[in-house]
């Protein structure tokens, strides 16, 4: 076999590296029609572009796709970016494309647009990583023209809206070939400031060329990188660059981004003065409930309170009392008349009456022994007799005893 015959596939990998050698071929821009464009169900996107005879397949991987703004269709004349690398399955090559652009833009907002796709890529625009501006700042940086109008417009705003804070600039350049270096110096050096609480990086309006430092590279790393929140004012609204996409604020100028970094005095009187009526709204509301709350408690402890109890028991043992009032009264009535009766039948029955009336008492004395005497037989001749009549006692002895017929 001839020594200078070679496989098919070293043929296809000689021809690769040679292609990966050539650094035009590696970053390239290519301008043509679309004459066929799809999107296949896994997210890549296929394309030929076409000029006059020549025609060169294309793709654009899923990853990519998905970060294009711009997005051609079939006649469109594009303008792609890429590298050219070889399809060996089919023998052919192909463009690798990481950037689709409208034909007819310039070449700088060309490089713009692979310079954001690539730091989007990278993570940099990511909206989770964007930090919050602290609500009282005391201490802000300014990244800014020393000379220009922008740094007066800052101190001017902040005076006049917030004069607590103090204003730390970093002098740089804002426009030129040095610009870049410059920016990046300053956002270092603002980076040894001790308790900083955000920075403001700002310029005035200019061309896209005048702003074109703020879509350098090394200055969005510098952004990325600091410590401190940063808020971007580059231009005026329409402008756009790099810095506003990386930076955690966007200002659409500069006074603005004064007036985002500062809260206004005039705001915070009237906010303290709505929270000073509210807190009084809201006191009032609480005493007034706790009010109520406390009348209920005293509705409920006077509904259970033994107070009352103690009245209903009292009463109750003042009718019982008089209740029994009346009846000992009525008792001691009827007793009283009872006694009165009883009285009565004993007087009749007392004998010192009965010797009132002439009757007497005789009584046998025998001894210490008295025994009444109501019969002869109770007697003797001898028997001594005391006879008690009403006014005194008459003693005698028993002579003769002399029954009656009846008692015979």
């Amino acid at each position: 076999m001839p020594a200078d015959i070679i496989s098919v596939e070293d043929l296809s990998s000689h021809i690769r590296s040679l292609l990966e050698r050539d650094a035009l071929l590696q970053d390239v821009w290519v301008e043509g029609e679309v004459s066929s464009f799809t999107v296949a169900s896994s997210g890549h996107a296929y394309l030929t572009l076409q000029q006059g005879n020549a025609r060169i397949d294309g793709v654009m991987w899923r990853a990519i796709v998905g970060r294009q703004r711009f997005i051609p269709r079939v006649g469109d004349n594009i303008v792609a970016h890429g590298k050219i690398t070889t399809y060996e399955r089919q023998g052919k090559y192909q463009l690798a494309a990481d950037v689709f652009q409208p034909a007819g833009i310039g070449i700088l907002q060309l490089r713009l647009e692979q310079l954001r796709q690539k730091l989007e890529a990278e993570g940099l625009f990511d909206l989770a990583r964007k930090r919050e501006l602290p609500l009282f700042p005391r201490r802000i940086g300014v990244a800014t023209s020393a000379t220009g109008a922008v740094w007066h417009d800052i101190q001017t705003v902040i005076s006049r809206r917030f004069p607590l804070v103090e204003l730390v600039l970093a002098p740089t350049l804002v426009q030129g070939d040095g610009a870049p270096d410059a920016i990046v110096s300053a956002l270092a050096l603002l980076q040894g400031e001790p308790d900083l609480d955000l920075i403001i990086l700002a310029r005035g309006g200019g061309s896209m060329e005048d702003l074109w430092c703020f879509n350098d590279e090394r200055v969005a790393r510098a952004i990325f990188a600091s410590r401190y929140p940063v808020i971007s004012a580059i231009g005026h609204e329409t402008d756009v660059t790099i810095a506003d996409y990386v930076a955690d604020v966007r200002a659409p100028t500069p006074s603005a981004a004064a007036e985002l970094a500062v809260p206004s005095r005039e705001e915070l009187l009237g906010f303290i003065a709505g929270m000073e009526v509210h807190a009084a709204t809201r006191t009032q509301q609480k005493l007034d409930a706790a009010a109520n709350q406390l009348s209920g408690l005293v509705h409920r402890l006077e509904r259970t309170s033994p107070r009352n109890r103690l009245a209903q028991q009292r009463a109750a043992v003042e009718t019982i009392a008089t209740r029994i009032a009346s009846a000992t009264g009525r008792a001691i009535e009827r007793r009283s008349a009872e006694v009165e009766r009883a009285a009565s039948v004993l007087a009749s029955l007392n004998p010192t009456a009965i010797l009132g009336r002439g009757y007497a008492l005789v009584v046998a004395v025998d001894g210490a022994t008295e025994a009444p005497v109501g019969s002869v037989r109770q007697v003797s001749p001898g028997t001594r007799l005391e006879t008690v009549l009403r006014d005194g006692t008459v003693t005698s002895t028993v002579v003769s005893t002399a029954p009656s017929d009846r008692d015979r």
